[in-house]
């Protein structure tokens, strides 16, 4: 995932330059960050996504707990609206707005970190009752 990140920043700074060198930039405000075409997307308008396949997490009946809680959505691996079929999940970060990118990658690192020692204990039969977040 870090180097995913760094060869996004990369090619993020490519891209910027080059348009500069036109005399263009990206539309950003102080208040609002970035503007984009969706309106969900203000702010960085990062969407940090991780395909994984936690079929035993994905039916315990907290699962949508956790994902609120780490700030997190799912979708199946086919977009938007798409459901998993074989407990293969795309994972990504709510927020978009009011968080670096750093912070926004960081949180999608933490929640598939937590979903994958759920599906390691569900494997192996035990209560993941200790490993969940506080609150849920």
């Amino acid at each position: 995932m870090k180097r995913v990140f760094q060869r996004f920043c990369e090619g993020l700074k490519n891209v910027e330059d080059a348009i500069k060198k036109k005399g263009y930039a990206f539309m950003w405000s102080e208040h609002l960050g970035y503007i984009l075409t969706c309106p969900s997307n203000l702010g960085t308008g990062l969407r940090a996504g991780v395909h994984v396949k936690i079929p035993l997490a994905s039916k315990h009946p907290k699962f949508e707990a956790v994902l609120e809680k780490m700030r997190l959505q799912k979708r199946g691996t086919g977009g938007v609206d798409t459901a998993s079929t074989d407990g293969t999940f795309d994972i990504s970060n709510t927020d978009r707005l009011g968080y670096s990118e750093v912070r926004l990658v960081q949180n999608v690192v933490d929640g598939v970190e937590l979903l994958v020692k759920m599906e390691k204990a569900l494997m192996a039969g035990k209560s993941v009752d200790d490993i969940l977040p506080k609150g849920i």
